[in-house]
């Protein structure tokens, strides 16, 4: 099915700019172009209905801003670039909040107008059919100071080392701070303001919003206070983790302790959930009792994982112990290296890049190697995008 494109701009120079930035069209396009100013871009979104717009429009005030929002809440499926030489944050919230997709600085540069138009014609596509589902992995601390958050954020940049697309989601909603084991950035969104407004979520306004920490890997934070947690709702998280599905090759959830309704939405959606402990009794016994409730809430044992975090050769408890205590075998041993792994933590950086040789850094990329063996690497096409 041919994807109908318009191309608008307030002058004809201005429209073969357009024409001159973006690729040539091919048999899956069919192109027209206007000419005018906001009302004239309302008007063809309501008459032709397009599937992507790109326009140059100069600075609109309130009242324009309304009327093409007007005009996209009776087009739903039509996604909008826009181009426009204000770049404050408050004027492109305002723009954002009417339902364009991406807004492109003006004059351009850099390949961005090819780069945003990319990102639309895939998400525009994969609505068609051909939208990839990403592998969602469930990571759960059986016990404070287990050590989940260092391993799935040090498996999402492993994993995007290997060239795989990876979304972290931070679903410790009360006090989760996945983000400082990757980065020293300060995140701009958190998952409560995207759950705020979650009716305007798609894959591609999800990618835009998280926080790049590293090429291949997005992460997007939990609320910066303990009240904005009431604001991420079960249907919330359902939808973002379906836009992040269709977005990312590996959608990694670092979960917090508490297993409320927000918490069960997510792992409905994880075909593995990755149990974490260290070989003391009291992290074991904890461990049970998560599997425990696991199973009452009806994941399957196959579903589950232990991971053995500060794994020591010859300690008074062993991974043996620990699968008849659990009735689980150990998936993974991660080694103690604990002046590592507190130099990448406190430092922000994976510890597959401060330390790519310790033996911490290697039990994960072992993980990783079994999640997406190199071998398997996926085929690019058009845009270099995933096939």
């Amino acid at each position: 099915m041919t994807l109908k494109l318009t191309l608008f701009a307030p002058s004809s120079d201005g429209l073969a700019e357009l024409v001159r930035q973006l690729p040539p069209p091919d048999e899956s396009l069919g192109v027209t172009s206007a000419l005018g100013r906001a009302e004239d871009l309302a008007i063809e979104i309501e008459r032709g209905r397009p599937d992507l717009v790109v326009a140059e429009l100069p600075p609109l005030d309130e009242a324009a801003l309304r009327r093409i929002e007007a005009a996209l809440n009776g087009s739903p499926a039509t996604s909008v670039i826009m181009l426009s030489p204000e770049r404050s944050p408050d004027y492109l919230l305002q723009v954002m909040r009417t339902g364009v997709r991406e807004v492109v600085p003006t004059p351009l540069a850099n390949g961005e107008l090819k780069a945003a138009y990319a990102r639309q014609f895939e998400r525009l596509m994969a609505h068609r059919g051909s939208a990839r589902k990403g592998r969602v992995l469930a990571f759960l601390p059986a016990k404070g100071g287990s050590g989940s958050t260092f391993l799935s954020t040090n498996l999402g940049y492993a994993l995007a080392a290997r060239g795989q697309r990876v979304a972290l989601i931070d679903l410790n909603l009360h006090f989760g701070d996945a983000a400082l084991f990757l980065t020293e950035a300060r995140p701009a969104t958190t998952i409560a303001d995207l759950a705020r407004d979650v009716s305007r979520l798609d894959p591609t306004f999800l990618e835009s919003s998280m926080m790049e920490v590293a090429p291949n890997l997005r992460v997007l934070a939990a609320p910066d206070t303990p009240e904005g947690a009431m604001d991420v709702t079960p249907a919330a998280v359902e939808r973002i983790l379906t836009a992040a599905r269709e977005r990312f090759d590996f959608v990694l959830l670092d979960m917090g302790r508490l297993l409320d309704g927000a918490a069960v939405r997510a792992l409905d959606q994880a075909e593995a959930l990755y149990l974490t402990l260290q070989l003391t009794l009291p992290f074991i016994h904890d461990a049970r009792r998560l599997m425990t409730l696991l199973t009452t809430l009806g994941y399957a044992r196959d579903k589950l994982h232990v991971i053995v975090n500060r794994w020591e050769k010859g300690g008074e408890i062993t991974s043996a112990d620990v699968q008849k205590a659990l009735g689980t075998p150990v998936d993974l041993e991660v080694p103690n290296s604990f002046a590592a792994v507190a130099h990448a933590i406190n430092h922000g950086i994976p510890i597959l890049r401060s330390a790519p040789r310790d033996p911490v850094s290697k039990a994960l990329a072992s993980l990783a190697d079994r999640l997406a063996p190199q071998e398997h690497a996926r085929k690019r096409g058009w845009f270099g995008l995933s096939l």
